[in-house]
């Protein structure tokens, strides 16, 4: 921890989780740790279905990520209610898993903790991050230029928080 800020907690969610979400927590991480900031945070990842809990991420999605030198170690997880007190903020890969997870909230606190994983990019700004499990291996490498695009952002966003 820097400077005695507190940890910031941060979950990502989308379907299965094993394929942007993961992608999204191994991001935040890798670039974290590039910038020696790796200390201000807490990363995990879930998706909103049960169908891939105990798995490894898609293979498509670890190629993707370790072409860009981003190591995916990760098994699913189901999102679950208490997740709302465990991370300070939860963000999602699209609208459809937005509108789930804040179904899932007990209160205005918890609703407020939810936002767009593209919330804080420069290029992808408030879209979805469509779901790469149907698609091509290039479908795979377009989604990680989102998600890179979108860790950048958080990144940002929270060091600007901090000064």
């Amino acid at each position: 921890m820097r400077d005695g800020c507190s940890v910031k907690t941060i979950l990502f969610v989308c379907l299965g989780n094993i394929c942007r979400s993961p992608a999204l927590e191994a991001t935040l991480r890798h670039l974290a740790v590039s910038k020696n900031r790796a200390d201000e945070f807490k990363i995990d990842s879930c998706g909103i279905s049960w169908m891939h809990v105990g798995e490894h991420p898609d293979p498509r999605t670890f190629e993707a990520a370790s072409k860009r030198g981003i190591l995916i170690d990760h098994r699913a997880q189901q999102f679950r209610v208490g997740f709302f007190d465990e991370f300070q903020n939860i963000f999602v890969s699209d609208r459809e898993i937005f509108e789930q997870v804040k179904y899932h909230a007990r209160s205005e606190v918890d609703k407020n903790k939810v936002l767009m994983a593209t919330a804080f990019s420069q290029r992808f700004k408030d879209q979805d991050i469509p779901d790469p499990y149907y698609l091509s291996h290039s479908g795979f490498e377009q989604v990680m230029d989102i998600i890179v695009d979108s860790c950048e952002g958080i990144l940002n966003h929270f060091q600007t928080e901090l000064q």
